[in-house]
């Protein structure tokens, strides 16, 4: 729902439509068959590595509660995208080490006394000022005649992150609040713009290089073209022998042309010629520096602009995401009022597998949930939002944060936010899986010299912690029920695999959970009929209350419930069948096939 599109490595407005459309369709038809109830989404809206996220608990050893893959905390990548385009536009690797030049600098008491960039008389630079990035002096190796360059790791970045957060906050502008707020700023943002910081840098250089000789050219062109006129109105009047001395006696002339002093008498040609000749040569002179510098120039705007629109794709993805929930919510809560339905439609994104991405753990799954409520929220009481399309408006200087386009709410119902946020709760639920929860057990990490069982132990402590925060939520609207005997994707009924499903169901009914329950034992029927349905009441302790109809023990119409064992799979309060029956229920002796066809 976030409009990721992996054949395209970006975000695609087309393909989130598209899956927009396909919950649509799914609501519609639930409004035309059922009385209300879950459309459920499958999550994984983007990539992410486990070990940054703020969920993953670090053990007392130092390692990762859980690991993608064991190099993960060293290895993992990290994406990048271009909130104009959604492209991903970069990828970042905590094992990726670089170097950015090392400058001058000093202790600032006034900023924890950390170092800070000064420029060439020692006064202290401002980091987020493009303008001040130009200022910075960098040092010199007199040995190896070379600058200095710094090596810098992740922990680096990780360390600058935090020292801008505290000391650089970044603000960004709410066009629809109509007021500041805060965008902290993450590592692998630091790392992106350290390196196009160097790119920046390097295009500025170039442009400098070059523009350099850009004024001198045009002042030698200025004289050149006032002597060029001198001589061609005496042309016709002063021999040629007396041009010569003329322009021979002008040293300054002589420098402006740039081919010496004293000019050398070419034979068959006039000083206008010579001075034509000059003109051209600093004109090819000025078309290089043209070009060189422009150009360079326009690539230190184009990357400084870039850098500005760059943000992780988390921050990217979970903005998109939100939107396309909210529309779903929107859209379901529309179609249950227009059929008068008993109870709400819900779009009901389901926790899926750990290694699908964002949307897969409980944590994340409770701020999609919430975030998208939030959203629709502000959709169906907020006349004017923020442009879906991602416009921006054009900043009014080039080191300005872009600002959304604001334009106007196409949901907008004039809703009470009290109202709306009801509505959101009750259109915007979640699905949670008790087996796909179960498969986290494949990334979890064991503690050294643990047992099997003891680590057993320890992750059905946290499979129940994540049941209570999902409850605490009030989040869950639809329960698959499903167990399985390991870390795989399997679809067990409850009670006949490993997992504390039964543990963990009792405890939402306790905790006033009344929504549905589906059992995904699937399959079971090859194993006896209705297994998938019946195993499920059998750990869920279900009675069997008396029908009334008198008949055997427990069927008399009145008494205490039977067992479910007394019955299911029983044969007249046996948990077996005889190994043989007689009188009436005796089969024939005469032998017929099962489809009663008689023999020839």
């Amino acid at each position: 729902m976030s409009g990721y599109n992996p054949q395209e490595r970006g975000f695609n407005e087309e393909y989130r439509k598209t899956e927009i459309e396909e919950i649509k369709k799914a609501i519609e038809f639930a409004a035309d068959v059922t009385q209300g109830g879950s459309v459920v989404v499958h999550t994984g809206e983007f990539m992410r590595d486990m070990t940054s996220q703020p969920w993953n608990r670090k053990m007392q050893d130092g390692d990762y509660e859980f690991l993608s893959y064991e190099e993960e905390p060293e290895r993992q990548v990290l994406y990048m995208v271009d909130d104009r385009t959604g492209k991903l536009i970069t990828e970042v690797r905590k094992s990726q080490v670089i170097r950015e030049p090392e400058f001058q600098t000093k202790r600032n008491p006034n900023q924890g006394n950390r170092l800070q960039w000064v420029d060439k008389d020692g006064n202290f630079l401002d980091e987020t000022k493009p303008e001040d990035l130009f200022k910075r002096v960098p040092i010199w190796e007199k040995e190896g005649t070379k600058f200095r360059s710094k090596r810098l790791t992740w922990e680096d970045f990780e360390q600058r992150a935090n020292d801008w957060n505290k000391w650089n906050p970044r603000e960004r502008w709410d066009p629809v609040k109509k007021q500041k707020y805060v965008d902290p700023w993450t590592p692998e943002e630091i790392f992106f713009k350290s390196q196009m910081d160097t790119r920046i840098l390097q295009a500025r250089g170039s442009s400098l290089y070059h523009g350099r000789f850009f004024e001198p050219n045009m002042e030698a062109r200025e004289e050149l073209q006032k002597a060029l006129e001198f001589y061609k109105k005496i042309e016709d009047k002063v021999p040629p022998e007396e041009q010569w001395k003329l322009l021979k006696q002008d040293q300054k002339l002589g420098r402006y042309a740039g081919r010496g002093y004293p000019f050398i008498e070419e034979e068959r040609l006039l000083p206008s010629q010579i001075i034509e000749k000059a003109i051209e040569d600093i004109d090819l002179e000025l078309k290089y520096i043209h070009e060189a510098s422009a150009a360079a120039d326009a690539q230190a705007d184009e990357s400084y602009e870039t850098l500005l629109h760059v943000k992780p794709v988390e921050k990217y993805a979970k903005d998109q995401t939100s939107k396309s929930y909210a529309e779903a919510g929107i859209h379901a809560m529309q179609k249950t009022q227009e059929k008068h339905l008993k109870d709400p439609i819900f779009v009901a994104p389901e926790n899926i597998f750990p290694e699908m991405g964002y949307g897969s753990h409980p944590e994340e799954l409770i701020e999609l949930v919430q975030t998208a409520r939030k959203k629709m929220v502000e959709y169906l009481t907020q006349p004017y939002i923020k442009d879906p399309k991602m416009g921006w408006e054009r900043p009014e200087t080039a080191d300005a944060q872009p600002v959304p386009k604001v334009v106007k709410n196409p949901y907008y119902q004039g809703i009470d936010p009290k109202k709306a946020e009801k509505l959101a709760e009750q259109h915007i639920k979640a699905t949670f899986d008790t087996q796909h929860l179960g498969m986290w057990w494949k990334h979890f990490q064991p503690k050294p010299g643990e047992t099997v069982d003891k680590r057993k132990e320890r992750f059905d402590k946290w499979y129940m912690e994540q049941v209570k925060k999902l409850a605490d939520s009030g989040i869950i609207g639809n329960i698959h029920l499903v167990d399985a005997m390991g870390a795989g994707h399997h679809h067990l009924p409850a009670g006949q695999g490993v997992l504390p499903v039964v543990e963990a169901v009792k405890y939402l009914k306790k905790k006033g959970y009344s929504g549905n329950i589906s059992s995904e034992g699937h399959g079971e029927g090859q194993m006896g009929e209705a297994r998938q349905l019946t195993k499920t009441w059998e750990a869920m302790g279900n009675r069997i209350h008396p029908t009334g109809y008198g008949g055997g023990a427990g069927f008399e119409g009145f008494g205490a419930p039977t067992r479910w064992t007394d019955v299911y799979q029983s044969y007249f309060g046996q948990n077996q069948a005889p190994y043989f029956v007689f009188g009436n229920y005796a089969p024939s002796n005469d032998w017929s096939l099962w489809s009663q066809v008689p023999m020839e």
